[in-house]
């Protein structure tokens, strides 16, 4: 039987669409970003590249006030702080709460897994990191004190850099030890709430609520070297360099936006990085790490066009 010119180009189109869909379904699209919601306690995901909305990634189990959201490397998991009831680590395939991290403490604002196989949180109600068992969840000892942690990463150094809204700068710490090693002093005034390197020269990148600003540090000598604003900014929270082309986005919890900067001249390159904006209060960012075992992802036409139009 032969087909109809019509019919010939419908199959053909059929025939390309599902094999697109086939590709994308085959693999988790490390890149992807990920933007917590203190409001709607939502996880929402976005296309890394465009900004486009993908999907609802996760809803926290009460609404407990998300806050920093941060990916191991290779074990496919995510931990995701919240202003009480715990730290929730979920599976990154599908979202599955696997378990909750103090869920009876305080305000916990960030996790991070940590180069000694454990899970740090930064702890509010008892001003210090803490170190957890990753497999059971249980408390394992005080990594170091500091006044009013919030969100944390370990820079390129393998330390631990703490953002003390106490201290109103970013305290610095042996990435195992929690020995004090540093600490780089922001504006008098400042809330510190998270902190970014810059993935070339390690410059050390700060955002500050009270202040309003973002600013930047030399790797070296901790010296500002830089400042950087966005449009209609009243809230800066989370930041984070893109692994697609490298500038620099920020949460801002008043706008409801993330904004976007380049790395070089910290000029704003567009105020407006989430499509649709997600019409609540957002705070922090993180993009999905293309290391470790690929979990599947599934997919719809519409990511289809998105990734391939």
């Amino acid at each position: 039987m032969r087909l109809s010119t019509a019919a010939s180009t419908f199959l053909l189109r059929t025939v390309v669409a599902l094999s697109l869909l086939a590709a994308v379904a085959a693999f988790a699209a490390p890149g992807d970003l990920y933007v917590t919601s203190d409001a709607s306690n939502k996880v929402r995901r976005y296309h890394g590249t465009f900004g486009n909305f993908l999907s609802v990634f996760s809803i926290s189990g009460t609404p407990n006030g998300q806050m920093a959201i941060h990916f191991g490397a290779t074990n496919n998991r995510v931990l995701i702080g919240h202003n009480a009831f715990g730290v929730e680590e979920r599976d990154v395939a599908t979202g599955a709460l696997i378990k909750v991290y103090n869920p009876t403490g305080g305000w916990q604002w960030a996790g991070l897994y940590a180069p000694t196989g454990e899970v740090y949180i930064g702890d509010m109600l008892t001003n210090d990191v803490r170190a957890y068992d990753a497999n059971t969840g249980a408390f394992i000892r005080v990594v170091c004190s500091v006044g009013m942690p919030a969100d944390m990463d370990f820079g390129p150094d393998g330390n631990l850099y703490v953002c003390s809204w106490l201290t109103s700068n970013v305290e610095i710490f042996h990435g195992v030890t929690g020995a004090p090693l540093g600490t780089i002093v922001l504006p008098v005034g400042a809330l510190p709430n998270d902190v970014a390197f810059h993935p070339i020269t390690g410059d050390i990148h700060v955002t500050s609520m009270n202040t309003n600003m973002g600013y930047r540090f030399d790797w070296t000598s901790h010296l500002m070297n830089g400042v950087f604003v966005g449009t209609g900014w009243a809230r800066p929270h989370g930041i984070a360099f893109s692994p697609v082309n490298g500038r620099i986005l920020v949460v801002d919890g008043v706008t409801g936006q993330v904004h976007e900067f380049s790395p070089n001249t910290l000029l704003e390159t567009n105020p407006a990085f989430l499509v649709p904006a997600p019409g609540d209060k957002i705070v922090d960012l993180a993009f999905q790490p293309a290391g470790g075992p690929v979990p599947t992802t599934n997919s719809t036409w519409g990511r289809v066009k998105t990734l391939y139009r």
